[in-house]
């Protein structure tokens, strides 16, 4: 029967590829010399494969059934919904309203097939007048994904936003995001603080670690023995009602153990005055587990301005960890380890500018270098 035959339709050099088996075994596999667009594709589906069935000697069959038409919408909800158990629900949940704001109003109720780059090109430019490059990325991201899975479905022939570069970081907002503290500042806000917010202060500082992943640390992560820290969660956000929940860290290289240096491991110690009966570290006033790190960084804000520093965000304490650490010379890769970044690039690329090193240094470093290399002589 000629639904034994199955034909594959593939893109070669812009063209509509045909890719069947005959019934003696023989692989057909040649182009249509049709461009590859959706007006073609439709006429392969309804036109050339029935006239191929009825030429090789099958009988007419049924018009083939075409795939829906979806409307951005509509798929962008069942993209949604597929994606609820394969990331973390606070990550979708943020998605989802970056596509409810910044996608949806502009292309929310036309056929995913009928978008071209274009448009979406002068959205994204819409967008740059009124957003940061870094924020029009993660709204672009969204809707790449989207698009790129109608793609893998074979809803659209390919993804329009692959023809449109991505909006590139500028310099300045690269340098402004990375302020790190400096040691007389973070004197002031230490100063300024008190209980579980200054132990958390001091301990981030001193790990570099993120705060989603210090609020879901427990006191079994914690090697005093071998100075070592275990982190394999970070807090997600819950709903209203419901208990803090613990979920995957932000990547693989984030699941990661990490050294216990001296000034954390004080903090801790300081910390375990207040907690050291329960099961997480850190708890809020009420002694219950944080939902996330939001009021943290509440109370962070409030002692800034306490202090006269200069405000800025909690997740700088990460950043006067990184700086502090290349900046006196310590080893990339293991400052990258301890942050839990993917790669050693990640970490030079936000951080190259605190490479400091003087000739005394480098020279001593020279030196080490080639006592471990040794001499090539017999």
């Amino acid at each position: 029967m000629a639904k034994n035959i199955k034909f594959t339709i593939k893109e070669r050099y812009n063209k509509w590829w045909l890719d069947f088996y005959l019934p003696d075994g023989k692989r057909i596999r040649r182009s249509t010399e049709l461009s590859s667009n959706q007006q073609n594709l439709t006429i392969i589906k309804r036109q050339i494969i029935p006239d191929i069935i009825i030429g090789l000697g099958k009988e007419p069959v049924e018009e083939l059934q075409e795939s829906k038409e979806w409307i951005l919408d509509e798929f962008a909800d069942e993209y949604f919904e597929l994606h609820s158990t394969q990331i973390r629900e606070h990550t979708n949940k943020k998605n989802k309203q970056h596509y409810k704001n910044h996608v949806s109003p502009y292309f929310g109720k036309r056929l995913i097939s009928s978008l071209t780059p274009i448009e979406l090109e002068k959205w994204q430019n819409r967008l740059l007048l009124k957003y940061r490059h870094l924020t029009v990325q993660k709204y672009r991201s969204v809707l790449y994904s989207i698009l790129q899975k109608a793609y893998n479905n074979d809803i659209i022939v390919k993804n329009p936003l692959e023809k449109i570069n991505a909006p590139k970081m500028q310099m300045n907002n690269q340098q402004k995001e990375v302020l790190p503290f400096s040691h007389k500042e973070l004197a002031l806000i230490l100063e300024n603080s008190s209980g579980y917010i200054k132990n958390f202060i001091s301990f981030m500082a001193a790990t570099g670690m993120r705060p989603g992943e210090i609020v879901a640390l427990k006191w079994s992560d914690v090697d005093f023995e071998r100075k070592m820290i275990s982190i394999e969660r970070t807090r997600v956000r819950s709903k209203k009602g419901e208990k803090p929940k613990d979920g995957l860290t932000k990547t693989m290289s984030s699941n990661r153990k990490i050294d216990l240096l001296p000034i954390a491991e004080q903090a801790l110690l300081e910390q375990m005055k207040l907690t050291v009966d329960a099961t997480y570290i850190f708890l809020n006033q009420s002694n219950e587990p944080f939902y996330g790190h939001d009021i943290i960084g509440k109370r962070f804000r409030e002692i800034i301005k306490q202090s006269g520093v200069k405000e800025r965000p909690l997740y700088n304490l990460r950043h006067t960890f990184a700086s502090q650490m290349i900046s006196r010379g310590a080893d990339i890769v293991w400052v990258s380890n301890m942050l839990g970044h993917k790669n050693v690039s990640i970490t030079l690329s936000t951080y190259t500018k605190f490479i400091k090193e003087d000739d005394e240094v480098r020279i001593r470093n020279i030196e080490k270098m080639g006592t471990i290399m040794g001499t090539f002589s017999k």
